[in-house]
């Protein structure tokens, strides 16, 4: 993987516990020199106040409730958006945040359109929901080669593995999450239509190790690909329809 100097700040959220991911772990700091690493939030090895409630509330706010790394997620997630109200110098500066399974597919490419791909967002995805995410074909454009970026289809959009925002975003979704009632990555959920204008790239750049999961135990993971091959059907031919 080839060094480059990105002109934008990096979260990757990882744990000293999660052996299995150093490797990816150091790959991503090889890729992205400066890489500011935040110690995921684990429930059984860090204590959580009001875990209980947090757990109780959000059944009653979902229908059903949510798992202690689900919880430890939002948490971590949270304290990345919190530094970036911080940092930021501008509305239009974005912050790249990935996860320890994340997986650099085009970190050249990444680099060389972070900043023109993001412009007119206040949140991009570089990945989402394991490679599924449809663009709406009357607003897309090419980006490079096959690549293409524009507005995604809202129903497409899951997953924190590779996505940037802005200050704006971190603002709302702090305000959003400090009723947590859904998984970080279910953003759709939190945020109201027309609330942040979101962008995306297909084919993502980011996306996933095969790694196992640290939050979803595996028999979860096999019922959710077969949803997901489900709504990806649907889902592409909603994205021809807009």
């Amino acid at each position: 993987m080839t060094n480059i100097r990105q002109p934008f700040s990096v979260y990757l959220i990882s744990s000293v516990h999660e052996h299995l991911r150093k490797q990816h772990v150091e790959q991503v700091l090889h890729a992205f020199p400066g890489t500011k690493q935040v110690e995921a939030i684990y429930p059984s090895r860090t204590r959580v106040p009001f875990l209980a409630q947090l757990k109780e509330r959000s059944k009653l706010r979902s229908g059903r409730s949510l798992r202690d790394g689900e919880i430890g997620i939002i948490l971590t997630s949270r304290n990345i958006w919190r530094d970036i109200l911080k940092k930021a110098k501008s509305d239009e500066e974005h912050f790249l945040i990935l996860e320890s399974d994340s997986k650099l597919n085009n970190a050249a490419m990444l680099e060389a359109h972070f900043c023109s791909a993001t412009r007119e967002y206040d949140m991009f995805f570089w990945g989402a929901w394991c490679g599924h995410l449809r663009l709406l074909r009357s607003k897309r454009s090419r980006l490079q080669d096959r690549h293409f970026v524009g507005e995604p289809l809202v129903n497409s959009v899951v997953g924190g593995y590779g996505y940037s925002i802005n200050r704006k975003a971190a603002s709302c979704l702090l305000k959003a999450t400090s009723r947590i009632a859904h998984p970080a990555d279910e953003f759709k959920k939190y945020l109201k239509a027309g609330q942040l204008k979101w962008g995306a790239v297909v084919p993502e750049l980011i996306s996933v190790h095969d790694v196992p999961s640290t939050i979803r135990p595996n028999a979860v993971a096999l019922k959710e690909k077969i949803w997901i091959f489900t709504l990806d059907i649907r889902n592409f031919f909603l994205s021809l329809l807009n």
